[in-house]
């Protein structure tokens, strides 16, 4: 990209409005067969921390998290729109925790990862929903702050010097679930128009986002 100004790629961008859900799976025995819509629907990353699918050895790094535990309410257990997208460490952190939802405010309105200045990595509070979330989740802690910037640092050299292990680190994962041919049938699905919104059926399905 020689010396051109360039305009780098944020890897932990958090949403700035609550989440429309595409997908209204029903019917679903265990709520683990919620997987492949919630992968779809969470754009393969952690709804808490944004650690994605691509930065991970195995796919069981992520987890189906309850927003109203198990344990304060079984009837919600199977219920689609409880359930959100995490990583095994910010689900463990949560618990049973009450966290606030991103189905209910986009959470950069409650936080923020700085990438400028001597502070890149690092994330702040921007409200008390944010105040919770860091803090419940320890989103601030030494290592994972490290972690990020040097993510964040790693990204923006392969953005301007190797572009295919930018994508590697940027892009989609090459299982993109087709949620045609999964459990439930449209008929059990109350938003079976998501299907066409699904990654899968995007064309032409962008290099990477963010």
């Amino acid at each position: 990209m020689g010396s051109r100004a360039v305009r780098y790629a944020l890897p932990f961008l958090y949403p700035a409005n609550p989440l429309a859900r595409k997908h209204g799976p029903q019917g679903y025995s265990s709520y683990a067969d919620f997987r492949p819509w919630l992968r779809d629907e969470f754009d393969f990353r952690c709804v808490y921390c944004l650690k994605r699918e691509q930065w991970c050895f195995q796919l069981n790094d992520f987890e189906l998290d309850h927003q109203v535990a198990q344990s304060i309410s079984r009837d919600l257990c199977r219920d689609y729109m409880n359930l959100v997208y995490a990583c095994h460490n910010c689900n463990h952190r949560k618990g049973n925790k009450w966290l606030p939802s991103p189905d209910k405010v986009g959470y950069v309105a409650c936080m923020e990862v700085l990438t400028s200045g001597t502070r890149i990595g690092e994330i702040v509070a921007h409200n008390d929903d944010g105040v919770r979330l860091i803090d419940e989740l320890a989103l601030d802690g030494e290592k994972i702050t490290a972690m990020r910037n040097q993510i964040i640092r790693s990204i923006r050299s392969h953005q301007e010097h190797d572009w295919k292990l930018f994508l590697m680190w940027m892009g989609f994962p090459k299982d993109l679930p087709d949620l045609a041919t999964v459990k439930p049938q449209p008929k059990r699905n109350s938003r079976p128009e998501g299907i066409g919104q699904s990654w899968l059926r995007r064309k032409p399905l962008p290099e990477y986002y963010e």
